[in-house]
C-alpha cells in the first residue's frame, strides 16, 4: 500500500472542514444571550435594553464574516490540489481546533470587551487560524508539492498576503489591547474590507502585465 493510499482523501478533509465550520458559525450566534437583558425601563424603551447585546452582536458578525473567510481559503487550497499528506492533514486538523473554539471566544470578549485577556483570546484564537491557514498554503503551494497545477506567482503571494491579513490585525488589537485599552480594541477588525482592498490593488500593480516599452 502507498504512502498516498494510507492517509485520507481530499473529500474526507473537505467534509470534515465544512462541518466544523458549520457547527462553530451556528454556535457562535448562540454567544448572543438575550437572558441577561435588563427589564425594559418605565419609559417603555426597549430599545435601550437591546442595546446590550451590541458588543456580543459586533463580535459574533466578526467572527461569522471571518470564518467565512477561513473557510472561502481552504476550499480554493482544495481545489489545486490532487492529494493530501500527513502534514497538510496535521495542519488541517490543528485549524480546525482553533477554529471550534471560536464560539468560546466570541462568549468570552463580548462577554468581558473591557479586558485586555478576553480580547486576547479572542483576536489571538482568529490570529491562530488566519497563521496556520496560511502554513498550509506555503506548504502545498510553495514547491508545488500537492497542486495539480503551476500556481503562479500572482496567485501564490496574493494567497500568502490574504492569509496574513487576519493575524497582522490581530496582533496589533492585542497590543492595543494590553498597552492602550481594551474598550473597543475589536472595532479594529472593521478595517479588514480596508486592507483587503488595499491588498488587491497592491497585487495587480506588482504583477500587472509589462507596461510597452518605446
Amino acid at each position: 500500500m502507498s504512502e498516498r493510499t494510507r492517509v485520507l482523501g481530499k473529500n474526507r478533509i473537505e467534509a470534515l472542514t465544512d462541518g466544523i465550520y458549520a457547527i462553530a458559525l451556528t454556535l457562535a450566534v448562540l454567544t448572543i444571550d438575550v437572558d441577561e437583558l435588563p427589564p425594559v425601563g418605565a419609559d417603555g424603551r426597549f430599545i435601550d435594553s437591546l442595546a446590550v447585546t451590541f458588543p456580543q452582536i459586533l463580535h459574533y458578525a466578526i467572527a461569522f464574516f471571518v470564518l467565512i473567510s477561513f473557510w472561502m481559503a481552504h476550499h480554493r487550497q482544495v481545489n489545486y490540489i490532487t492529494h493530501v499528506d500527513k502534514v497538510f492533514i496535521w495542519l488541517n486538523v490543528l485549524t480546525l481546533f482553533f477554529v471550534a473554539l471560536v464560539p468560546f471566544t466570541t462568549d468570552l470578549v463580548g462577554t468581558y470587551a473591557e479586558y485586555p485577556l478576553a480580547v486576547t483570546f479572542y483576536a489571538g484564537n482568529l490570529c491562530m487560524i488566519g497563521l496556520l491557514t496560511t502554513a498550509s498554503w506555503i506548504y502545498i503551494a510553495g514547491k508545488g508539492r500537492l497542486v495539480s497545477e503551476n500556481v503562479s506567482r500572482e496567485a501564490y503571494m496574493s494567497g500568502i498576503a490574504r492569509g496574513m491579513m487576519i493575524p497582522f490585525i490581530s496582533i496589533i488589537i492585542i497590543a492595543y489591547a494590553n498597552l492602550v485599552s481594551a474598550s473597543n480594541s475589536t472595532y479594529l477588525f472593521l478595517l479588514i474590507p480596508v486592507v483587503m482592498y488595499l491588498i488587491s490593488v497592491l497585487m495587480k500593480r506588482i504583477y500587472s502585465p509589462d507596461k510597452k516599452t518605446d
